[in-house]
């Protein structure tokens, strides 16, 4: 059955208009907040997804796409396989990559350039419950890392599940100001062109 639909009457925007604002401003976050306020929570907001047969540039515009510079590269069986960062592509491994192999960079895949699970570092839910902002941004430093994730631990059935995921922009963002160093792009003919496309 099709849906019928009708126009709204339109409105003069009156002189003198405003906008409306939340009855309290959002409480800045601190380095002492609790750890919680910066987490990404994925019960929120949904975790992007990628395979590991995709091409890097592929990976990339799906960044682009949703603002977002991770995503979990996943197997068939829906489990996670590694990670794959904006960093990761747009750095050097691509360019070694095309360099020694010869292999185009069109026809690198994410499976190449991703960290691959048993080198994915998470930290547990428990150890988070009680943590500061700052305490991550050191956890973050000390690993030369952009992201962690957040896991909880099933003991009965010996499982784990990413609930939620801490990244340095998000800090940032939520702050105020940069306490993180930026990452540049690899300088190179490849990686302006892979930025390009």
């Amino acid at each position: 059955m099709p849906y019928s639909f009708e126009t709204i009457a339109c409105v003069t925007l009156e002189p003198r208009s405003t906008l409306g604002h939340p009855t309290t401003p959002p409480e800045l976050v601190k380095l002492d907040s609790p750890a919680a306020a910066v987490m990404t929570d994925f019960k929120v907001v949904h975790p992007i997804t990628t395979r590991p047969e995709v091409a890097i540039d592929v990976a990339l515009k799906k960044m682009k796409t949703t603002g977002i510079r991770l995503l979990f590269v996943m197997n068939d069986a829906d489990q996670i396989i590694g990670l794959i960062t904006a960093k990761d592509i747009m750095g050097e491994r691509p360019i070694q990559i095309t360099q020694q192999m010869q292999v185009p960079r069109a026809d690198i895949t994410v499976a190449a350039v991703m960290t691959p699970q048993p080198d994915i570092c998470a930290l547990d839910a428990q150890a988070v419950r009680d943590t500061r902002v700052g305490d991550i941004i050191e956890t973050l430093r000390k690993q030369g890392r952009q992201h962690a994730l957040v896991v909880k631990t099933d003991k009965a059935m010996q499982s784990q599940r990413v609930i939620g995921m801490f990244s340095t922009s998000q800090i940032d963002k939520l702050l105020g100001y940069n306490v993180t160093p930026e990452v540049h792009p690899a300088r190179s003919l490849a990686a302006l062109v892979g930025q390009i496309a």
